[in-house]
């Protein structure tokens, strides 16, 4: 019963430092972002590619808006940091 216990115990210790130091779960919840944008291409689906104010190309859903325009998009702040990691 012992061995099991600590067995158990490994193996649970194991998991919880992959899951807080190789895989942190809060990246899975974006922080999302709202900032002024320039359209640079629409897609045959209406998908908008824009570009934030500090260069960063960000694919947004469907938009009524034309290649040049200035609109207000939403999009997850953290595609930056994901980036730097790349």
């Amino acid at each position: 019963m012992n061995e099991k216990l600590m067995i158990f115990g490994a193996i649970a210790a194991a998991i919880i430092i992959m899951s807080t130091i190789v895989f942190p779960f809060w990246n899975l919840f974006p922080r999302m972002v709202t900032e002024k944008v320039k359209v640079v291409y629409v897609d045959e689906t209406g998908r908008c590619i824009v570009e934030t104010s500090d260069g960063l190309v960000v694919t947004i859903p469907p938009c009524n808006a034309k290649a040049g325009d200035n609109i207000t998009a939403t999009y997850d702040g953290k595609i930056k940091e994901r980036r730097k990691t790349i």
